[in-house]
């Protein structure tokens, strides 16, 4: 059966289907699906998302762990700029044989293959930044129109300018 998508396994090939305590490690490399972003920032289709995986059977089904990891572009929420983040997304997932009654957020292995593309969407999107902003060790400034003077003795006391209408009242 020719799988539908590079997120597809096949767990009979694997050797997992139906044997509990057997474990395969998956590294590989895939391209990002469409749609791992949100308004300001995500991983481009097509951009590298690397896997360092491991897929355990157990007797409810095929516990799947590890790594996620690629690279967010987008804008800085503050500037506007263009900035690359790395994003690392932990996964501990767990593929059912069968889903519970009521059980709607599980995964399900469906005829003997594991779709990975859900539960990765899930967990790289939730990782990106609603604000997402460059290092906060980097001084952050900017200018609109002149620096402002402001005399020292004025910025001593917010009271400093009364002060003087004051002195000025009284000499009069």
């Amino acid at each position: 059966m020719k799988n539908r998508s590079e997120f597809v396994y096949d767990l009979r090939s694997m050797g997992l289907l139906g044997h509990p305590g057997e474990w395969e490690r998956v590294n590989t490399t895939l391209s990002a699906p469409a749609d791992l972003k949100i308004e300001v920032i995500g991983v481009g289709q097509g951009s590298p998302l690397t896997l360092e995986l491991m897929f355990e059977s157990v007797s409810e089904g095929i516990y799947v762990s590890g790594t996620v990891s690629a690279t967010a572009r987008g804008e800085d929420a503050r500037t506007l700029e263009p900035i690359e983040l790395p994003i690392d997304v932990d996964i501990q997932e767990m593929y059912v044989y069968e889903q519970a009654e009521g059980d709607e957020d599980s995964y399900v292995i469906d005829r003997d293959q594991l779709d990975l593309e859900p539960a990765i969407r899930d967990a790289v999107v939730m990782a990106l930044p609603f604000n997402p902003s460059r290092d906060e060790s980097e001084e952050f400034s900017y200018t609109l129109g002149e620096d402002l003077e402001v005399d020292e003795d004025e910025s001593e006391s917010p009271f400093a300018s009364l002060k003087n209408l004051l002195e000025e009242k009284k000499e009069s």
